[in-house]
């Protein structure tokens, strides 16, 4: 919760002229999410695709979900 209300107040000083807006650069460099390629078996991709929209997210986040959790149950993230 707390990044969201960082957000919110971002955007509040935003709108109010407090603070400039980024540049693409300074975004880029404060990402800290990676992208990479699975290729998966084509009846995973078809539940994936399944359980994605059932919940209504992409399959995209809630590939990284699964991931994040599977990791999760094995050893605690940093």
């Amino acid at each position: 919760m707390p990044l969201l209300q960082d957000l919110v107040q971002e955007l509040q000083q935003r709108l109010e002229g407090q603070a400039p807006a980024p540049s693409s650069a300074a975004v880029a460099d404060a990402s800290s999410s990676e992208r990479i390629n699975v290729t998966l078996p084509r009846g995973v991709m078809d539940e994936l695709k399944r359980h994605a929209l059932e919940e209504g997210r992409s399959c995209g986040n809630l590939a990284a979900y699964l991931v994040e959790e599977a990791l999760r149950r094995h050893r605690p993230l940093h």
